[in-house]
């Protein structure tokens, strides 16, 4: 079947199981492209191989795939699984230390039983490769999407179906930890190295006469739960560089929340942990968001978050914060210059499909011995960006 005959067969009104299978085959038939694969690993083996020491952590990262199943040569659609696979063929070639994808793995915007098999293969691709890697939850993830532009009345994603498909995969690995077998923070370590991850879509799935309360897609933030985790895990983290990861933007240039609750309290969480201070982190709000912790962060050695990584935006910017270097990565997904979304950023890249401008991926090396984070682009983003830590 060509990707043609396929986007007709699964966005016709066929019975639920048909349409996972026939997606499910077409997605297992899909191979790297010799022409990304090959642009991928020159930009690895020219830019990127000679930084690479036994102490520095490098990684691929990908961000905002947006995966759909619908055959289009200039915007979402199948595309972006192809991103990843090729992505991972790198990987796998390389012994990269770790795989990252920062979020909207998928569009959100499919049938729910399409939408869990993008999801399930895509996580698959990941565990099959040889590297360890970490999946962020991103607010196109829960498929809510597909429920505004359908008006439904019930949410078509259950309360678990993204943690049983990505999250419990993230975790089953032996090099990515965990405080408890709940807890939305994740780390990996190398060295002197520590790489926190957050999740800036902790929203509660709470329904409403079967519709969901917070839509997903439109909210974003980070309960009390997850910033208490977040202070153990730093509480605990002695004399490491940190580099926290994340879907969305927590701050602004200007220091404001970026999230709908509680980004700057990450921020506040970042800065006291850098000046080594015991406190308290709290906001005005009552209920879902309400925030009242306590913190100590006297015993962390010369520890430091440097630096806050994330997608999300569908553009590239950097800006630095009370020290800490704030970074955003281009998507992913394709984006052609003619849609409507696409971002003023992209349309600049004139991204076209088959080209190597369809792609848009980052190696990142961290090396604490020069106290330096180095970004390697490809595709549509920037070639080379450094940042001190």
């Amino acid at each position: 079947m060509n990707i043609k005959n396929f986007a007709k067969k699964v966005l016709n009104p066929k019975p639920s199981e048909f349409i996972s299978t026939q997606t499910d085959n077409f997605l297992r038939r899909l191979k790297p492209r010799p022409f990304a694969v090959d642009y991928i690993n020159n930009v690895y083996k020219n830019n990127v191989k000679s930084h690479i020491t036994d102490n520095t952590l490098t990684m691929s990262v990908l961000t905002d795939t947006h995966a759909k199943a619908i055959a289009s040569a200039s915007y979402y659609g199948i595309n972006g699984v192809r991103h990843v696979i090729e992505s991972n063929t790198v990987s796998d070639d390389n012994n990269i230390d770790l795989n990252v994808h920062l979020g909207d793995l998928i569009d959100g915007s499919d049938k729910p039983e399409i939408s869990r098999g993008l999801l399930r293969f895509v996580v698959e691709n990941y565990q099959n490769s040889k590297s360890p890697f970490y999946i962020i939850e991103g607010n196109h993830d829960e498929n809510d999407k597909y429920d505004e532009h359908r008006f439904i009345s019930s949410a078509s994603f259950r309360r678990d179906d993204y943690d049983t498909l990505v999250t419990k995969a993230d975790f089953e690995q032996s090099k990515i930890f965990r405080l408890n077998p709940v807890s939305k923070v994740g780390w990996f370590d190398k060295g002197d190295i520590r790489v926190i991850f957050l999740n800036t879509s902790d929203i509660p799935y709470i329904l409403n006469n079967g519709s969901k309360k917070y839509d997903f897609k439109k909210v974003r933030g980070i309960r009390e739960q997850q910033l208490e985790d977040l202070i153990a895990v730093l509480e605990n983290t002695v004399d490491k560089y940190v580099v926290v990861m994340g879907h969305a933007n927590i701050i602004s240039p200007s220091g404001r929340s970026a999230l709908n609750f509680n980004g700057d309290l990450i921020q506040q969480i970042f800065v006291a942990f850098n000046n080594k201070t015991l406190g308290q982190v709290k906001n005005q709000l009552t209920g879902d968001f309400g925030v009242d912790l306590r913190y100590d962060f006297s015993a962390t050695g010369i520890s430091k978050v440097t630096t806050y990584i994330c997608g999300h935006m569908h553009y590239e910017k950097y800006y630095k914060v009370a020290g800490i270097n704030h970074i955003i990565l281009n998507c992913s997904a394709l984006m052609g210059k003619k849609h409507g979304l696409t971002t003023d950023y992209n349309k600049k890249w004139d991204r076209r499909y088959n080209e190597i401008s369809e792609l848009s991926g980052y190696f990142i090396n961290i090396d604490p011995d020069k106290l330096r984070l180095q970004i390697f682009g490809y595709g549509a983003a920037t070639r080379y960006v450094s940042f001190e830590i």
